[in-house]
């Protein structure tokens, strides 16, 4: 396994491995890796020549405190990557990927402002600029993300398509805890206390699920319902729920499938989950 720093010699050496004919697999994460990059990180494993896991905690994403408080273990990411089988595990600094004279950014207008609620908007833009660079630089067949961030995915797969990336971005359902709380390098930051309060989510999901699958049209009072639910809970703070069609993201379109979507503030810590339900009455977590 090689550890790059530079943009320059990942994109000149996965390049190089390009021009060989192998594939390449890109995982791009923000580091502290658990079960949920592990399987992202198996998925690329099966079916590519080569496996690049990205470890970029990108500041530009993040308020300069959340920044500050995501949680790190470089040398433990190393040993979970060299563990996996990774061929290539890129690490920047933030001065090689926003040098002084940086001034571009990507966005999706139709999209980015569909579901984030009361989230800071520019979010989305700093996460879609940072994966369309690592998209250049490693020039990746095939990108892996969670499903756990739905508004995210949509996102991305957008931009694919809109600036013709040649590649194929792969969604891999979220792993969850025993307690059926997804997974998140978040969740290390949580007291015992605020863990037991998010709890609410699965709960708030679970009873949504079950009325669209019981037939309900009524989306804003299912929505209510999983609001009253939030608020019931003292310590965790709503951000938004919906409940849309997931291709669109659309709450008065009614495709195959149906989004269900939860975004909470637990102690200062923003936690996502979320659900499709499938019009068959069959559902899938996400």
């Amino acid at each position: 396994m090689r550890v790059i720093s530079s943009p320059r010699k990942m994109n000149k050496i996965l390049l190089e491995e390009k021009m060989a004919g192998k594939s390449i697999g890109l995982v791009p994460t923000l580091g502290y890796l658990h079960k949920g990059h592990i399987a992202l990180i198996k998925r690329a494993r099966k079916i590519n020549d080569i496996v690049a896991v990205s470890i970029f905690l990108n500041p530009k994403q993040f308020s300069a405190k959340a920044f500050r408080k995501y949680p790190k273990a470089p040398k433990q990411d190393l040993n979970i990557c060299k563990a996996e089988g990774v061929d290539y595990v890129f690490m920047p600094n933030a001065g090689s990927m926003y040098p002084e004279s940086f001034d571009s950014s990507v966005e999706v207008p139709q999209l980015i402002g569909k579901l984030n609620g009361n989230s800071i908007r520019w979010h989305y833009r700093a996460v879609l600029t940072v994966v369309a660079k690592l998209f250049n630089i490693i020039q990746p067949n095939r990108a892996y993300f969670g499903k756990k961030d739905p508004h995210q995915l949509a996102l991305i797969k957008r931009m694919v398509l809109d600036l013709n990336f040649p590649i194929k971005i792969i969604s891999v359902p979220t792993k969850r805890a025993k307690d059926g709380l997804a997974l998140s390098s978040r969740n290390s930051l949580l007291t015992p206390e605020e863990r037991e309060a998010a709890l609410v989510i699965p709960k708030v999901i679970k009873a949504a699920e079950i009325k669209v699958k019981g037939g309900s049209t009524d989306r804003k009072a299912i929505t209510k319902t999983m609001t009253k639910m939030i608020d019931g809970v003292s310590s965790v703070k709503l951000d938004f729920v919906a409940v849309v069609d997931a291709d669109s993201l659309d709450a008065d379109r009614f495709g195959d499938d149906t989004l269900i979507y939860v975004s909470v503030f637990v102690g200062g810590k923003k936690l996502t989950d979320n659900r499709v339900v499938n019009s068959s009455r069959q559902s899938r977590n996400k």
